[in-house]
């Protein structure tokens, strides 16, 4: 009875194995067929896509033991230094420009006006071009490649303006150096998400910027003492040899960052032609302006910027207010420059201190707008400076107290703008990059037209009236902010993103 259950129990063992073989076969038969199905599709999309995705396969398709947040701290700090002083050439191929301006309009023969078009095209595309850099970035990868061309774009305008004998040449080649400039902003961004987890990119992010403020302060200095010493020419000639040292730099030292992780079939290269264009479409961001929470902050942070670029077009003409050289404008650059580095600082600081503060009286509950009640002090420093620092200048008072007022009105502007850019990451995180894509271009935009109003306005009226004029806006744009602050929580809840746009 015993054996003839053993053989019973062998035999049912025997067709239970046979039975899961068969199931195995037929669910991998199935699978191979999912995968033909899906691979077809996936060729189909190639055939039209505008990047050739078997070569993007190749050069981004990695095992998780090479996942760049794996990477040694080493490794990551030599990348980290990399991005942040290729981070340096935008602001400083922008405010190096600024204390020779008198010597480009009299070597080009031309007004005021015109050298400041020049001025505003570089600020116009350094927000326009990052819009279409990062999206690509993101979706398409190969970070390094983009960072080479974007170098590349930026080189080959720098010699042509050294070379250059027409004015509007000049500015058409400003524009080019400005998108080559500004796209390394934005990689450098995806490269501080592709190799830090999010408990370590705050010190990245901040290691970066490092690089930005030291090209922004030692620019106009660089600047000065090349236009005064050598000509204005040298310039260009100067950030043409930065940006081939760059690019030697990454071509030979900085690894490709981007993964997409968890690929098992290839699959998240399958987009349709429709979602393609989406994932890239540089107007996306637009998007997140029917949210009257970012609208209005980006309305006053709008009238911010514009004290800051019609300071930057103002401060050259000391040299016929205060009979100063091209050197010594360059230094006069270093007061706001120094107050942008302390506000930052600073109002970094102060705007976690509040947020902490509110959590520690909630049970470690809080909300974005919290962040919004550490802005009062800047935003109240922001218009009573640069109304005080152009009447200062319009009755011609000793030249230390623009200074002072600039560097208070610095420091403010940068207390405020840590606080209202890092709320809209904490309210958008899903979308932070768009936010930071859109805080940037809509400024941008709106600095051209400052930039190029700010001489009619004030041969018009007077340099103390027009600073009159942009505190006003910017008192009565406080209202704007205001608004977020009491009402951008009921705001938030009431909008459904769902994950997209």
């Amino acid at each position: 009875m015993n054996n003839n259950q053993s053989i019973e129990i062998n035999v049912s063992e025997e067709t239970l194995e046979s039975s899961n073989t068969n199931l195995e076969k037929h669910e991998n038969l199935a699978e191979l067929q999912e995968t033909k199905r899906e691979s077809s599709e996936i060729s189909e999309i190639t055939l039209i896509d505008f990047a050739d995705v078997a070569d993007i396969e190749s050069t981004t398709v990695y095992s998780s033991y090479d996942d760049p947040k794996n990477w040694s701290p080493k490794k990551k700090i030599l990348i980290l230094i990399i991005i942040s002083l290729t981070s340096m050439i935008s602001p400083m191929a922008n405010t190096m420009y600024y204390p020779a301006v008198i010597d480009v309009r009299h070597y080009f023969r031309t007004t005021e006006f015109i050298v400041n078009v020049s001025v505003s095209v570089y600020v116009f595309f350094t927000g326009t071009a990052p819009l279409f850099v990062g999206g690509f970035s993101d979706v398409y990868g190969n970070r390094r490649h983009l960072y080479l061309i974007a170098l590349s774009l930026f080189v080959v305008p720098s010699v042509v303006c050294a070379l250059v004998k027409n004015v509007w040449v000049l500015i058409a080649m400003r524009s080019l150096q400005a998108c080559g400039s500004s796209s390394t902003q934005c990689l450098g961004a995806g490269v501080i998400s592709d190799i830090y987890v999010p408990t370590e990119r705050g010190r990245a992010y901040g290691i970066m910027y490092l690089g930005f403020y030291i090209g922004d302060l030692g620019g106009p200095i660089i600047g000065g003492y090349l236009t005064e010493s050598l000509g204005f020419k040298w310039i260009f000639w100067l950030l043409a040899s930065l940006g081939c040292i760059l690019f030697l730099i990454i071509f030979f030292f900085l690894p490709e960052t981007f993964r997409r992780n968890n690929i098992s079939s290839s699959l998240q290269l399958s987009y349709t032609l429709k979602q393609a264009f989406q994932k890239v479409n540089p107007l996306i961001p637009l998007k997140l302006l029917r949210f009257p929470n970012v609208a209005l902050k980006i309305i006053y942070m709008s009238s911010i910027w514009a004290f800051m670029y019609v300071q930057n077009v103002i401060i050259p003409t000391f040299s016929d207010t205060y009979k100063l050289s091209s050197f010594t404008i360059g230094l006069t650059f270093l007061a706001p420059g120094i107050g942008y580095l302390i506000g930052s600082v600073i109002g970094g600081r102060y705007s976690d201190y509040v947020l902490a503060k509110y959590e520690s009286k909630h049970d470690g509950q809080s909300y974005p707008e919290v962040r919004l009640k550490s802005i009062w002090i800047g935003s109240i420093l922001i218009p009573i400076s640069y109304c005080a620092f152009g009447w200062l200048l319009q009755f011609k008072i000793n030249l230390i107290f623009p200074i002072i007022a600039m560097f208070i009105g610095g420091t403010g502007s940068l207390f405020v703008f840590n606080s209202t850019i890092t709320y809209l990451v904490d309210s958008y995180p899903e979308f932070s990059a768009s936010a930071i894509a859109l805080s940037d271009f809509i400024p941008c935009t709106l600095a051209t037209a400052y930039i190029i109003m700010t001489v009619p306005i004030r041969n018009a009226i007077g340099i103390g009236w027009l600073f009159t004029i942009l505190a006003s806006i910017n008192l009565l744009s406080i209202s704007c902010i205001i608004l977020v602050y009491f009402k951008g929580k009921n705001w938030r809840e009431k909008q459904n993103t769902n994950g997209n746009l």
